[in-house]
């Protein structure tokens, strides 16, 4: 993932002997041993037969952040199935793009609250990448090891977030950041109402 080499991403090609089309679909790792796969449809299908890429499709590595903050990776089409006679086909390279880094989120349609595990915060603000619905809104709670929220950081003193926030700081009613000191255990507690969340960090 870019920005986080520790956390790895696998695009492997799904052949639908069927359809005789092809799918990309999306496989997480946090040691490049264990693989799940994530959530949801493909990332990538093969488009109406008659286009350049409506046989086939094939991602290339790796992953790439471009300079305004979409996650992008290169992919070959081909205009015939994969099992086409070879000489016959023909390819081009296209790039598969998610603005803003939002390849996959946890979503809340309605309302829904998660929790994350203790992490040392190699930073004292937490950045947020997600989107709201007009009447949505996310709310944070910074929590100690013993569970309980960080002073003036609880879900009482959050500032909701709302919109189309790409890395915005993470605030509290009397404070802009976590008031600890770097490497400080750390969790956090999320409520989220119609919202998308993406990606958090430390900075």
């Amino acid at each position: 993932i870019p920005g986080a080499p520790d956390h790895h991403l696998m695009f492997p090609a799904v052949y639908h002997q069927a359809a005789d089309t092809t799918s990309i679909v999306l496989f997480t790792s946090h040691d490049g041993r264990l693989w799940s796969r994530a959530p949801g449809p493909p990332v990538l299908t093969t488009s109406e037969f008659g286009q350049w890429d409506g046989g086939c499709v094939f991602t290339t590595p790796e992953m790439v952040e471009l300079p305004n903050g979409d996650f992008a990776v290169a992919y070959s089409g081909y205009d015939v199935p994969h099992k086409y006679p070879r000489g016959a086909w023909k390819y081009g390279v296209g790039l598969a793009v998610w603005p803003k880094g939002r390849l996959m989120g946890i979503v809340a349609d309605d309302k829904g609250e998660f929790s994350t595990a203790a992490v040392a915060a190699p930073g004292t603000t937490l950045m947020i990448n997600a989107v709201t619905d007009r009447a949505g809104s996310i709310l944070v709670e910074a929590t100690g090891l013993d569970g309980k929220a960080l002073p003036g950081r609880s879900f009482n003193d959050a500032v909701p977030i709302v919109g189309d926030q790409f890395w915005t700081p993470v605030r509290w009613k009397q404070h802009p950041d976590l008031g600890i000191e770097p490497g400080t255990p750390v969790s956090f507690r999320f409520r989220l109402d119609k919202a998308r969340l993406y990606g958090l960090e430390f900075r």
